[in-house]
């Protein structure tokens, strides 16, 4: 770990399209060997493991694996990782006969790559944590946006999902900090991922509420 107080060194899972915030709970299927052992190390090592939306393909193999068995035998595509993620703690839930892992990585906090400390077998990166520079977020106004955007929220799913739209009316959601809530909102909501990305590097709680409030807006 890195020595600096003011930085954390995570194991980087760059995956296509992924992008996870503070309070997911994100469930991993995992086949390639270095990623295998990525997580293997983190759990023995007590080290968070990040998981990026990747920017473009480096590095693509000549044809996808024929088999399983080939599939778990070799690496395949190597990612430029995007440089803001979510990171968290690893558990492994299920090991295969054939060692594909069944895991998951409970996110705790955004991070903002530094540099790279490792790349083989898989990347080790020194990062910052990445917080919010609202000077408040108990503003009337704030809580405010909140509760508009909860109100979208809850109409945006009421129609599919009645259990889930009465789980949003606890007062447990209301009652959160704006920048915790306008986190844990991609619990339930879900855009590509690049306006996932997008959301997930705003360092405002009020901007990034007023930008859900534009999307819930359009439908």
């Amino acid at each position: 770990m890195s020595s600096d107080p003011e930085t954390v060194e995570v194991a980087l899972f760059p995956i296509p399209d992924v992008v996870a915030f503070p309070g997911m709970v994100l469930p991993l299927h995992v086949f390639e060997p270095r990623y295998r052992q990525l997580v293997h190390d983190c759990v023995q090592d007590d080290r968070l493991v990040a998981v990026s939306h990747t920017q473009k393909t480096i590095h693509q193999p000549n044809r996808a694996p024929q088999s399983t068995e080939e599939a778990l035998s070799s690496n395949q595509a190597t990612y430029k990782p995007q440089e803001i993620f979510s990171a968290g703690r690893c558990e492994i839930l299920e090991t295969s006969s054939d060692g594909r892992l069944l895991a998951t990585v409970t996110m705790t906090q955004r991070l903002a790559l530094v540099e790279e400390v490792q790349s083989l077998p898989y990347r080790i990166v020194s990062c910052r944590v990445l917080s919010d520079r609202d000077a408040s977020s108990r503003d009337e106004d704030i809580r405010t946006l909140q509760q508009d955007v909860h109100r979208g929220l809850i109409a945006l799913v009421e129609a599919e999902n009645e259990d889930l739209a009465r789980e949003l009316q606890s007062p447990e959601w209301l009652a959160l900090d704006p920048a915790e809530y306008s986190l844990r909102i991609f619990q339930v909501l879900r855009f590509q991922a690049d306006v996932m990305q997008y959301l997930l590097e705003i360092d405002s709680a009020a901007e990034r509420l007023t930008v859900i409030s534009d999307f819930l807006d359009r439908g």
